[in-house]
């Protein structure tokens, strides 16, 4: 039965993005040549949240997975990073990653937080709110659906033109 994991990240310092960014696509590109991967995706929110989601064939897998780099070094910097940090896996019966309200649910409902210097009150409490748009996993993902429907790239404000 297939494994699904959401971790959600939020900056305490929005001057950390470029930082965190870096090692979140260096993370999900990892995650999506790993052993066992089904599939990888990120959701960036307006309140400087990070949603990351992936599904593994099987847990063992997936603990490969966090136990090697780069998830390893990133998991050590969390409290340089992050004033709320949680994570919730599933199984599930299905293999496609979960939609928003399924994530935001089982995140809320059973996320485990992390232990961090600067914790905000929602990082105990997991009153967070819902993610709203999407990044890609990568440039080829860009001009893709992925298979739960959500668009990799925030929609263009009307009248932008494309470059």
């Amino acid at each position: 039965m297939p494994v699904i994991v959401v971790a959600r990240l939020r900056l305490r310092d929005r001057a950390l993005l470029d930082e965190l960014f870096t090692d979140a696509v260096a993370a999900i590109g990892r995650a999506m040549k790993s052993d066992g991967n089904l599939a990888a995706d990120a959701l960036a929110g307006a309140d400087s949240a990070w949603r990351s989601v992936s599904a593994w064939q099987e847990r063992h897998l997936m603990q490969a997975y966090l136990d090697s780099e780069p998830h390893l070094g990133i998991s050590a910097r969390l409290d340089h990073y992050c004033d709320e940090a949680t994570f919730v896996d599933w199984d599930q019966d299905s293999a496609d990653l979960p939609d928003r309200r399924t994530s935001w649910h089982h995140l809320t409902a059973d996320g485990k937080a992390a232990e961090l210097t600067h914790p905000s009150a929602a990082n105990q409490t997991h009153d967070f709110p819902r993610q709203s748009s999407r990044l890609p996993a990568s440039p080829q993902a860009a001009s893709a659906k992925s298979r739960n429907g959500w668009p990799l790239r925030p929609p263009r404000p009307s009248g932008h033109q494309a470059p």
